[in-house]
């Protein structure tokens, strides 16, 4: 297809893409369009030149002047330049084009002067009147030729079309700029003409030492290429910026074909090896900020290493410029560069080991660098290098304040950072009820070894920051945040920075001692309003104090008329082995009835355990120890106060209920038995009465010093301190570990730890006795003896007899255990151990 027949069907198709569905509504229209556009292309001959192209040849060419020192001329340009553009007209382009193409290495062959005496002639001419077309035309005579200017009519049969394609395509290549031919036109303008090519053969013999068959044929002898102290010095330099260096192979080794022309080889290669060491740790720095880190506290340490660079580096540059530009007086020397860049040299490659620690430890937690660093300031400080604390210390403040961003947003908001490996707090991700927010809702990080997850200098204060943010939590969930948020507001958070930790004055003191002060001083700023305010919460809002006094008083059973109701009606079922005394709805009621005074009785349940329910009669009326310990008392808390008393408390409290209301039911047996109820009767047998009596008095006794034990010297002191030990705790955590070791307290103090267990279980076997002693009393059979083979005074004298056995071992074992401790609770063994030794004593008399 010829170029004409292409040309006609590309301008169709461009007149239907720009009119789209002209072809189906006005076929003839189309025709029309396509051969207007299509006459129009034909006569469009040449082609505009590219201003664009020509913008980028003048600011090319006015930077080729900037470099080639040819400022002047350059400015004249771009005045010149600015001037046309403000006058601008149609064919300014190709007139500057036409320029361009004229000009030949402008940069070398152009003077101002020249351009100077132009306008002065221009000034001197006189003034000429401007030519027009018209008249050029009337002088040449083809003014009255009217077909000049008509366009010319072609078909595609024509002879001039394929002229008229090779005109065009010549008139493209020659209207056209073409860039590659440009550049290499004027690439010559930066070849440089030097007009002393003397000084540059002193240059080029100044280095000739650095030349590959020099040092070749030195290699293969024991000679060393000698140096100037100059070379030396600028090698050296080199080197310590991190740039490529003759006299220094890679990883700053220094090469043994040099050595200095006025130094033993001895010295320079000691001094070559220091130089080279600091070098050395310089590019492990350099190396090191160079690699990317996605980690914020790393990239807070790379910038920190960054910055002390860019000052070695600016150390680097004065020294430079002194041998540049050298002051009056001074001496070049090696020794005296090595002097004034030591003081900066040597932080850096304490630096530069602890970067090498880290990247030799494959599995190093995240913050190891920030444990490095505090130990090594420790350690220069310890060591006396106040130079290198100084350095170290400022890093990792700086660095530590990054580190502090998740502890911040911990503490001021109680959020986490999502998928944050560097916090040591983390939040658990199944449901957890209320009442175990505190406990089991968040907790601390631990490593494989059990190791807490955080910076070792953090250990101690990791307490306070866990809690800090577990307040935040519960007070957004109490409603109370607001309050707390707006009273710390108020309050300045004292700062962080290396001035903070180490004020003057203080330099004596331990870095360690100092971080620990300050950072405490940030703790306590943010930590004690809201703990504060969470503590003014339970206190007032939920009641701490009144819901603790009616534990005391259901499960200690404080007010002894409440709980003897209580208790009488249980024991008066189970003598009279009534099915139904262990319905929990009845007890229930009961309870709530018998605890009527204490703090919202309807949340007072009382439950037996399915495996006491079906036991014999028997059984349940003659021993303390399967039915009473099974009845479970609950007391339903709100789940704020849950946190406060734990299920751990929960138990110690059922446990102290349990015995009691088992010294309870022993004392309810005994009392049963009157001595005026029986004058008359008992002269019938008096021995045996009198055998009864006796038991009955030892029982009695014992059950009472047991009562009077617990009462005075266990439960109501504990209970007071526990009250004013609440009341001084200054958080959530301590008022749990006060409630709890008060129960824990009053668990081994009532003899109920694993330690005594086996005093414990005496302690019940003579409880007991006292409900076998009842048993006999009454002529009921006990399923402990065959009341058939044995009489009853034989009875009497085997209760007696294991009463004072019991006794005697009860405070012996006590004494003994007491002694074989040291603490708060053997001292009150040993006073029980001496009320009943002095009671046993008294008995016997």
């Amino acid at each position: 297809m010829s170029f004409t027949s292409r040309l006609g069907a590309l301008t169709r198709h461009l007149v239907q893409e720009i009119v789209p569905g002209i072809a189906e509504v006005q076929p003839s229209r189309l025709d029309k369009l396509s051969d207007g556009a299509l006459k129009q292309l034909r006569n469009h001959s040449y082609l505009r030149t590219n201003h664009f192209e020509v913008n980028k040849a003048l600011d090319g060419l006015d930077e080729r002047f900037r470099v080639n020192s040819r400022e002047d001329l350059a400015n004249a340009l771009v005045d010149r330049l600015e001037k046309l553009r403000e006058s601008s007209f149609k064919w300014e382009a190709d007139i500057l084009h036409l320029l361009l193409e004229l000009s030949d290495q402008p940069t070398h062959n152009t003077r101002l002067e020249d351009l100077e005496s132009l306008q002065r002639d221009h000034q001197d001419a006189d003034p000429v009147a401007a030519l027009r077309w018209e008249e050029i035309a009337r002088e040449d005579g083809w003014d009255q030729d009217g077909e000049l200017w008509e366009t010319a009519e072609y078909s595609d049969i024509s002879s001039d079309g394929p002229l008229e394609q090779q005109l065009t395509i010549d008139s493209e290549d020659t209207s056209m700029i073409d860039d590659s031919e440009h550049r290499a036109t004027v690439a010559s303008t930066f070849i440089t003409y030097s007009e002393d090519p003397m000084t540059f053969e002193q240059v080029r013999a100044a280095q000739s030492w650095r030349k590959p068959t020099l040092l070749e044929e030195h290699g293969k002898s024991s000679r060393k290429v000698a140096i100037s102290e100059l070379n030396v010095v600028r090698e050296v330099l080199f080197m310590l910026q991190g740039s490529q260096s003759t006299l220094f192979r890679q990883e700053c080794v220094a090469s043994a074909h040099f050595q200095l022309d006025n130094m033993e080889w001895d010295t320079f290669r000691a001094l070559m090896r220091d130089l080279s060491d600091c070098g050395f740790h310089l590019q492990i720095l350099r190396n090191f900020a160079a690699v990317r880190q996605d980690v914020p506290h790393l990239q807070a340490f790379q910038d920190c290493i960054s910055e002390r660079l860019r000052e070695m580096d600016s150390d680097i540059a004065a020294v430079q410029q002194q041998l540049v530009t050298p002051l009056p007086g001074y001496v070049l020397s090696i020794s005296r560069m090595k002097v004034e860049l030591s003081m900066r040299l040597k932080p850096l490659c304490a630096l530069a080991d602890i970067v090498s620690r880290i990247e030799t430890e494959p599995h190093s937690t995240p913050f190891k660098y920030l444990e490095l660093l505090f130990s090594e300031t420790c350690l220069a400080q310890a060591s006396g290098r106040t130079d290198i604390y100084e350095f170290l210390a400022r890093i990792f403040a700086e660095c530590f304040r990054v580190y502090l961003r998740p502890i911040r947003l911990w503490m001021d908001d109680g959020k986490l950072l999502l998928a944050s490996d560097l916090f040591f707090v983390a939040e658990s991700t199944s449901d957890i009820p209320l009442g175990k927010t505190w406990e089991s809702k968040y907790y601390l990080r631990k490593t494989s070894e059990g190791a807490l997850h955080c910076p070792v200098f953090l250990n101690a204060a990791a307490s306070s920051i866990y809690n800090a943010g577990k307040n935040v939590t519960l007070l957004k969930l109490l409603g109370k945040y607001e309050a707390a948020a707006a009273s710390q507001k108020r309050k300045m958070e004292p700062p962080l920075d290396f001035e903070a930790m180490c004020p003057p004055g203080q330099e004596l003191v331990p870095f360690s001692e100092l971080f620990n002060a300050a950072f405490d001083r940030w703790i306590v700023s943010k930590y004690r309003a809201t703990s504060t305010t969470l503590k003014d919460t339970l206190f007032e809002d939920w009641a701490l104090l009144p819901t603790l006094d009616a534990f005391r008083n259901v499960y200690l059973m404080s007010d002894g008329y409440t709980s003897s109701s209580f208790a009488t009606s249980i024991f008066s079922k189970l003598d009279e082995t009534e099915f139904g005394w262990a319905d929990g709805r009845a007890l229930t009621l009961t309870a709530q009835d018998s605890f009527a005074s204490v703090r919202d009785p309807s949340r007072l349940s009382v439950q037996v355990d399915s495996t006491s329910m079906h036991l014999p009669s028997t059984q349940a009326r003659y021993t303390v120890k399967s039915v009473l310990g099974s009845i479970k008392v609950d007391y339903r808390l709100p789940w704020p106060l849950q946190m406060i008393v734990t299920e751990i408390s929960v138990k110690h409290y059922q446990a102290l209920f349990a015995l009691l209301m088992q010294l309870k039911r022993a004392n309810h047996a005994l009392h049963k038995l009157k001595v005026i109820d029986n004058y008359w009767t008992d002269h019938d047998d008096w021995a045996s009465s009198a055998m009864l009596y006796a038991a009955r008095s030892k029982l009695l006794w014992f059950c009472t010093t047991i009562q009077t034990y617990l009462a005075i010297l266990v439960l109501t002191p504990i209970s007071a301190q526990l009250r004013r030990d609440l009341e001084l705790a200054g958080s959530v955590d301590e008022m749990i570990a006060v409630h709890e070791e008060a129960l824990k307290s009053m668990v081994s103090q009532a003899c109920l730890g694993s330690r005594l267990a086996p005093i414990r279980e005496c302690i019940l076997d003579v409880f007991d006795l006292a409900l076998a002693l009842e048993s006999i009393r009454s002529g009921k059979p006990d399923s402990q003896k065959d009341a058939v083979r044995e009489s009853k005074g034989e009875r009497l004298k085997a209760v007696k007899r294991k009463a004072d056995a019991h006794v005697r071992f009860i405070w012996t074992g006590l004494r003994g255990v007491a002694r074989a401790t040291s603490d708060l609770n053997s001292v009150k063994w040993e006073i029980l151990a001496d009320m009943l030794q002095a009671g046993d004593g008294d008995m016997e008399d």
